[in-house]
This record gives C-alpha cells, sequence and structure tokens, in this order.
C-alpha cells in the first residue's frame, strides 16, 4: 500500500471509530461561510546574525535575512478546519554567509536558504471537543519539543506531512499517534545537501496525563527516514513533572528516561540512553534553573543517541554545535537565570559540555537572551553565545538581533 493511501485510511479509520459528530455551536451553515469569514494574518520577521569562528574562516558570517509569512484559517464548517500558510525567506544584502545552498563555503554556516515554500497545507477535522484528526502538511511540537519538533527558530520552519490523531481516553488521558509521509527540514525548498526533506514511514505515539500532582507524558518515536537510514531509530520514554509550590516559591522538577534502539534500515545495531534531570525555583517571574541533560552512546557500537526531528536550537546552546550528537555521547550541565528587568525579559544560562564515555570535556557555552515586546504587533529579540571549546569542535560566537512584526 502506498504512503497516501495510508495515510488516508489512518483518518478514515478515526473517522469510523469515533462515530457520527454532533455539530457544535459557532460553526458556519456553510462551506462557503466557513471559508470565507476565516482568518488571515501576516508575520514579518527581520533577522541579523553573525557567526565567528576564527579558526576555521577567515572571514565572520553576516547574514540579513528576512522571513514574510502568510497565514489562513477557516472558519468550521461539520467540524471541519482548513490551514493554509505560505512562507517566503529572502536577504536584504550579500550574502557573506554560507546558506548550505549557495556555495560560500569560505564563511561560516547561517542555516537559512532563501526561497518561497508552502509551510502548512492542512484539513482538520474535530469529532468533539476532546477529539479530532489533521490530514496534511501540519506542524508537531510532542512535550518540550526535544525528540520532536518544529525548529521555529530558523527562517524555514520544519513541518511534517502527516496523518494525526489525537483523543482523550478514559481518565483523562491524552493520547496521540502521528503517521509522517515526508519531514520538510530547515534547509528547503531547494534541494541540496543537507537534505530539504526526508522521505519518510514513521510512527509516532505520545500520551499524556496527570496522577495527582504529577504530569506525566510517555512515548514512543518509531523514525525511518530514507535519505538517512543511520538516523532511522525507535525512542521510548517516560517525561515526570511536579511544581511544588511553599509560600510563594515554586520548585519545577523534571525528570525524563528514554531509550533508544536501531530501527528500519539503521545499519548499526545499537542502544543508548537519554536521561534529563533538572530543578528550579521560581518567584514573581523570576527563575533559576539547574539541569544535567545526557545524550549517551554506545560505546561497543561506536555510535550515539541522536534526535534528528528535534529544535535542537533550544538545547545544548545557542551556537548549534551539538545538531549532530558525537559518537561519544554529549552531557550537558547547566545553569540558567531568567526574569524581568524593567520591559525586557533577561536569561542567562551557561553549560558545560562534555562526553558521556571517554572521558572528553568538550568545551564550556555561555548564553544571554533579552526580549521585549515593545508593542501588541512589535517583538525584539536580542540574542548572544559564545563556545569556548576544549576536546571538541572549534571556538564560536554568535550574535542576533531580531524584530518580528505580527498584523
Amino acid at each position: 500500500m502506498s504512503h497516501t493511501y495510508r495515510l488516508a485510511a489512518v483518518v478514515l479509520c478515526c473517522i469510523s471509530l469515533t462515530g457520527v459528530r454532533s455539530v457544535a455551536a459557532g460553526e458556519a451553515d456553510t462551506l462557503v461561510e466557513a471559508l470565507t469569514e476565516g482568518n488571515v494574518s501576516l508575520g514579518v520577521r527581520y533577522r541579523y546574525e553573525q557567526v565567528r569562528q576564527s579558526d576555521l574562516f577567515d572571514n565572520n558570517a553576516y547574514a540579513n535575512t528576512v522571513r514574510s509569512r502568510l497565514s489562513y484559517n477557516s472558519g468550521s464548517w461539520q467540524g471541519l478546519r482548513l490551514t493554509v500558510e505560505m512562507d517566503h525567506v529572502g536577504y536584504l544584502t550579500e550574502q557573506r554567509f554560507n546558506n548550505t545552498r549557495n556555495g560560500r563555503t569560505d564563511f561560516p554556516v547561517v542555516a537559512d536558504p532563501k526561497g518561497a515554500d508552502l509551510n502548512q497545507l492542512a484539513l482538520d477535522y474535530r469529532f468533539s471537543d476532546t477529539s479530532g484528526a489533521t490530514l496534511g502538511r501540519q506542524r508537531i511540537n510532542l512535550n518540550n519539543q526535544r525528540f520532536i519538533g518544529g525548529v521555529g527558530w530558523r527562517q524555514n520552519e520544519q513541518t511534517f506531512d502527516a496523518a494525526s490523531i489525537d483523543v482523550v481516553a478514559p481518565g483523562g488521558v491524552k493520547v496521540r499517534y502521528i503517521w509522517i509521509d515526508q519531514v520538510r527540514r530547515i534547509f528547503g525548498p531547494e534541494q541540496g545537501g543537507p537534505p530539504a526533506s526526508f522521505d519518510s514511514d514513521s510512527h509516532l505515539l505520545h500520551l499524556s496525563g496527570k496522577v495527582g500532582a504529577l504530569e506525566l507524558s510517555g512515548y514512543a518515536y518509531a523514525l525511518d527516514l530514507d535519505e538517512a537510514p543511520a538516523m532511522s531509530s525507535l525512542t521510548t520514554g517516560l517525561r515526570v513533572s511536579t511544581r511544588p509550590v511553599w509560600q510563594e516559591l515554586t520548585f519545577p522538577i523534571t525528570v525524563e528516561y528514554a531509550r533508544q534502539r536501531d530501527y528500519a534500515d539503521n545499519p548499526v545495531d545499537f542502544g543508548a540512553d537519554y536521561l534529563l534531570t533538572e530543578v528550579g525555583i521560581a518567584h514573581k517571574g523570576y527563575g533559576l534553573t539547574v539541569g544535567r541533560e545526557s545524550l549517551g552512546a554506545d560505546k561497543d557500537a561506536g555510535v550515539a543517541l541522536q534526535t534528528p526531528l528535534a529544535t535542537m536550537h533550544a538545547f545544548q546552546g545557542f551556537t548549534d554545535l551539538f545538531l549532530t550528537t558525537p559518537d561519544d555521547g554529549v552531557v550537558d550541565q547547566y545553569l540558567r537565570v531568567s526574569g524581568p528587568v524593567g520591559p525586557v525579559s533577561l536569561t542567562v544560562a551557561s553549560h558545560w559540555f562534555e562526553a558521556d564515555t571517554g572521558g572528553d570535556r568538550y568545551g564550556r557555552e555561555i548564553n544571554v537572551s533579552a526580549g521585549w515586546q515593545a508593542r501588541p504587533w512589535l517583538h525584539l529579540l536580542v540574542k548572544a553565545a559564545d563556545y569556548q571549546a576544549r576536546d571538541f569542535a572549534t571556538d564560536t560566537s554568535k550574535l542576533w538581533a531580531q524584530a518580528t512584526l505580527s498584523f
């Protein structure tokens, strides 16, 4: 059976199992009314990015990129909603950076290729207030996006050609199943290396719920990626979070464990562990977080746990030097402080990186981020990162200045 037929079969099966749907209040009377009463929005995001890796390049990278996004969400008719979203990435100045497509390999990488792309085209059907299905190109973010996410930081977002089903089971357990036909990566729309897309036959199962004060989520992600068989894997895990309160103080705590092994056409037989422990203290918008995240390695197989579909910029430092986990794995011990400084939301973080096996001390990184919602329609952001290498990669510093306009 082809991928397309399987995609349709999943949705039809879900519809047949859920039965007849009652008409909800606020729905359009006709399809034309639903389409004409839809919502249109425009977003423009300008970003200046500078990258310095003086040990590898004589030149620094300077990028002035603009992403324009036009989005349309229809009204609801018989439980159906349509989402259409177009992106365009362009440049304001000369390309003094390697965008992975322009051949400027004498500059560091800024992975924002230019071009227009259909970011989303999806049909959503709600069986009830608590269950539904989505078919088409869609945004998928699971948990904190450590394994599956949209990479929203890059100008060309990662989306998925997929069928997804979500239901609320007895006891309030939320169940979500997703079948992915194709991964539309940040390197598109033009083909090249790295690949702009992955053909896929991947299956994701995610469950979440509450037990007393504990928030739990369990998952099984079976990734079958045709263009990257070495990244095909089965990852099963459990994430537990809680936020005990004492007087005016909150103590967020998260523990997560996962096991990853080879799957589908992966040529290597391996098994590796993921472990996260994070504790913090928060008070009136201010927070202090201490954490340790380990992406383990299988020493005998010579490979490490990988997260090819994650929003990786949110983890292991802003310099993005660990997008591919080193063969010896990586352990990130970090300290993060955040809070308001007048109208500015400020975050400062320090990371200490070392190998999971072998004893190497990779390096240290400092991150600073300052955001300001200057107007309801204007958000300003400045970020900086500095990585000091020891046993891995090279000294790297990055600077960003960004303005996001939403209409």
